[in-house]
């Protein structure tokens, strides 16, 4: 059984099961404060077919997992992510809540993906 798309502006903490196909349209690598050859996080901006952005987020503890797997201008299907109120001083979208990549995330390339690249 195949679970349906869903468009980033119908995301919210309301349930646990989402699947996405997006665009990555930023990828920045955040270095750690103390240790600026180490990094803190990955931030990223997501865009689905329709234009609209989410903000992501890959924690230091994840990001050997997912570092080599996320290309800026690449199409994604995202499955399986935490959603969280988008707070704090880097706010790239005006989105309400951002995703938060856990453990369990399932990436996968999507080369069908009919998204703009910008």
């Amino acid at each position: 059984m195949s679970m349906a798309i869903n468009y980033v502006s119908d995301i919210n903490p309301s349930k646990e099961s989402w699947k996405i196909i997006v665009r990555v349209t930023h990828l920045l690598h955040v270095p750690s404060y103390n240790n600026p050859s180490e990094l803190q996080s990955i931030k990223l901006v997501l865009m689905d077919e329709k234009g609209d952005k989410i903000q992501a987020s890959i924690k230091r503890s994840m990001i050997m997992t997912y570092r080599n797997l996320l290309n800026e201008g690449e199409s994604y299907t995202l499955m399986t992510f935490g959603v969280g109120l988008n707070s704090g001083d880097y706010k790239p979208t005006s989105h309400a809540y951002k995703i938060n990549f856990l453990n369990i995330t399932k990436v996968e390339v999507n080369r069908d993906a009919s998204i703009p690249l910008y």
